[in-house]
């Protein structure tokens, strides 16, 4: 969802849209600028300019606490039916060789309301191209669902000692094979007896792109 929108304009966009399912009524410049820490107003002014111009808020007149959501009515003290769902971003994770996943929360994405239900979605940002024949870049977001095992050939998150990776997800007795979606790259192959500690992180359930 919001494809067409910049990082940036996502962020801007989710703090406007839950303020004003909260509270009834839109953020003033100011308030948008010190949740933001920007030093002038003027880059919010921008950043509004294109959410209207792109149709995702409505501005009745030149003051940002006129600003509203289309077709939809905010009420002031329950959340609206239709509210966006979030996960957090909580690293990175290899697609290629292992690397680590750095486990810091670093803001949130939105999730497809069919997964809405699921708890402790979490998603990560994906660095390499191991998995390119699947559809997912570098630079791309996987939603993870946590889960305790896995389906033959899922697209799964593995473990490594302490590092992740992105891969099809195959085990055969004591063996595990991790197998890319590049043939520039070879399928990772574990037995029982290594030494390396292999675990199931999650399941790729959904890929989020930012246009660039």
């Amino acid at each position: 969802m919001f494809y067409n929108l910049t990082s940036r304009q996502m962020e801007f966009f989710y703090f406007i849209e839950e303020y004003i399912t909260d509270n009834g009524y839109a953020p003033s410049i100011r308030e948008i600028q010190k949740a933001f820490n920007l030093k002038s107003t003027k880059g919010v002014k921008d950043h509004i300019d294109r959410l209207v111009n792109k149709g995702l808020l409505v501005r009745k007149d030149g003051t940002a606490r006129a600003l509203t959501l289309p077709n939809k009515r905010a009420t002031k003290g329950r959340r609206l039916s239709d509210k966006t769902y979030f996960a957090p971003v909580i690293g990175k994770v290899a697609a290629g060789f292992p690397i680590l996943a750095t486990q810091n929360r670093n803001g949130q994405l939105p999730v497809p309301t069919t997964f809405s239900n699921i708890k402790g979605l979490f998603w990560l940002e994906v660095q390499g191209d191991s998995m390119i024949d699947e559809g997912i870049f570098e630079g791309d977001f996987v939603l993870v669902q946590p889960v305790p095992f896995l389906e033959q050939g899922a697209l799964a998150v593995i473990r490594i000692d302490d590092e992740a990776t992105v891969k099809r997800y195959y085990h055969y007795g004591d063996t595990i094979k991790l197998v890319p979606a590049n043939p520039n790259y070879e399928t990772m192959e574990f037995f029982k007896s290594a030494s390396a500690e292999i675990a199931i992180e999650g399941k790729v359930i959904s890929v989020f792109r930012f246009t660039r």
